[in-house]
């Protein structure tokens, strides 16, 4: 059965409020529609919590490692949360903390769900990390914006960009992604250096959920990708 593994932007997920329940439901629809077809690996990232205890501590902790290791923490929280509430489906009782225990989850389940890997790198190349251990060739990067941009999508004069080759993915990457905790940037410049090397396309869509789902599906969908 083809796995397909999906990174779901913090910012989605952890929002001020607490876990956004009402997505996370919808979601979960959405996987009961292809269970049949896909499995599913789901790497949750930090959102709101993460990037309040962050900034609020940054000027106080001279150590970025550390703040990395903040960062995973709220990540696995984040999927912890998110595991409890797919109890239909065949899931793995933990939260993969490790590539090793991955390759054994997916073997026996329908869903796995994990956070952060290791300091240094987001969950972007963690979720490219897991589609190389597993042979995943198909990642879904669902975001609040779904497209790239060639710069700040804020900015002035951003221009949408609806197909990407890994170069020019790489080259934006380069330019944003300051390996500081919480950084804001359009891919991990880790992540996108495996996907080139193992040939992982990438597609990037909205929290639409006809999208979403278009995206997992393979259809035309609203959103940028990469390959």
């Amino acid at each position: 059965m083809e796995i397909i593994c999906i990174s779901l932007g913090g910012s989605i997920i952890s929002t001020e409020e607490g876990i956004n329940i009402d997505f996370v439901k919808k979601f979960s629809r959405i996987l009961k529609n292809n269970i049949k077809r896909y499995k599913f690996i789901i790497v949750v990232g930090g959102g709101y919590a993460n990037r309040l205890y962050i900034n609020s501590t940054r000027s106080i902790i001279n150590n970025n490692a550390l703040l990395d290791e903040v960062g995973i923490a709220f990540t696995r929280i984040n999927a912890l949360m998110m595991k409890d509430l797919f109890k239909d489906f065949r899931t793995y009782p933990n939260v993969v903390t490790d590539l090793e225990e991955l390759k054994a989850a997916i073997n026996e389940n329908e869903i796995v769900l994990m956070g952060g890997l290791i300091q240094g790198i987001t969950t972007d190349a963690s979720t490219v990390l897991a589609c190389e251990v597993t042979g995943c060739k198909k990642l879904v990067n669902v975001s609040s914006v779904g497209y790239i941009y060639d710069k700040n999508p804020s900015e002035k004069g951003a221009k949408r960009l609806d197909r990407l080759n890994y170069q020019q993915l790489l080259e934006l990457a380069f330019k944003y992604d300051s390996r500081e905790a919480k950084a804001p940037f359009v891919f991990d410049l880790v992540g996108c250096k495996l996907a080139r090397r193992s040939r992982i396309e990438i597609r990037f869509v909205s929290n639409d959920m006809e999208e979403i789902e278009k995206a997992i599906q393979g259809r035309p969908y609203k959103g940028s990708i990469v390959k």
